[in-house]
């Protein structure tokens, strides 16, 4: 029996049960009666059990009309559900999207992004996954994350995946001003003889740092404590009057104990890329979120140099 005809004879027989009349319901389909008494018989001819008895004027159904009736429903509603589902697959209001990180844009840049995104499609499943940038964009080699943000280093990457530049930061000198009172114009130089709090030497930031300063001519300073989170970073440097450095979004409503410094010819940076495979087909849902993500970085006043 055909599928489409199938399903069509099931709403036809639900409809008769439900008007208890193949008078009423091909009133209501607005066809001729015989094509209903018709779809009837060859449901009847396919379960092989007659289902309706006639009791006066009503249509009663029998033992297997009920059991036929019971299984009718069921199969409806979930042909419904289906299409229902399958179309918020098709919209991106379901489905699941991974995405990696770096420690700092997984914990500052992305939450507000995919947040917005999650509460306005809640039956979405969107994951941040925060990890080292090797094992981020190993993860996107593979399939196991659908896209990744993340801070960037020289590295080359495999045939199979390509990048794209997101945003441009600057990086800035942050102090108390117990250490460094405000107004004070400081060179290079003597902004690393500060008491900085550094990042672990692999940590990609602290790389990136170090590399940019030896290009312009100036040594690694010396850190008086390394560690591994901005967050931890920040509060060492509040709590013993330390600087740091680090790029503008790191630095919260919390944080205003830290100002930046004035260190006119201070010029690091540090790039936001994205990273995918090449062959990746992104389904709805993930689309959206790839939108959402290039959308906030392109119109992020913090980052006035932009790749798009």
């Amino acid at each position: 029996m055909d599928s489409q005809l199938s399903m069509r004879r099931l709403e036809i027989f639900r409809l008769v049960v439900d008007e208890r009349s193949v008078t009423r319901a091909a009133e209501i389909l607005m066809i001729a009666q015989p094509a209903v008494s018709a779809q009837l018989r060859a449901l009847e001819s396919w379960v092989g059990a007659k289902l309706f008895v006639r009791r006066g004027n009503r249509l009663v159904l029998t033992e297997a009309g009920e059991r036929t009736n019971q299984w009718a429903k069921e199969v409806l509603a979930s042909a419904a559900q289906v299409r229902r589902d399958v179309g918020d697959l098709a919209s991106g209001e379901t489905g699941r999207v991974l995405v990696a990180s770096s420690m700092a844009v997984g914990t500052y840049l992305l939450p507000p992004i995919v947040a917005r995104l999650g509460k306005q499609r809640p039956h979405a499943e969107i994951t941040v996954s925060i990890s080292r940038p090797e094992e981020v964009v190993h993860g996107v080699e593979t399939g196991e994350f659908d896209f990744a943000v993340l801070n960037w280093d020289e590295r080359e990457l495999s045939e199979s995946t390509q990048s794209e530049v997101l945003a441009t930061y600057p990086l800035s000198v942050f102090a108390t001003e117990q250490l460094v009172r405000p107004g004070t114009i400081l060179t290079v130089d003597e902004a690393l003889s500060l008491p900085l709090v550094g990042a672990p030497k692999d940590v990609v930031y602290q790389r990136n740092l170090v590399a940019q300063l030896r290009a312009t001519g100036h040594d690694e300073p010396h850190f008086v404590i390394r560690l591994g989170h901005a967050e931890a970073m920040k509060s060492a440097a509040i709590e013993n009057d330390w600087a740091l450095i680090a790029p503008p979004y790191t630095m919260g409503a919390g944080d205003h104990l830290l100002r930046a410094l004035q260190v006119p010819d201070f010029d690091l940076e540090e790039r936001i890329v994205l990273v995918h495979r090449r062959d990746k087909h992104f389904s709805p849902l993930q689309q959206a979120t790839l939108d959402a993500v290039r959308l906030t970085f392109g119109n992020d006043p913090l980052a006035p140099e932009l790749n798009r």
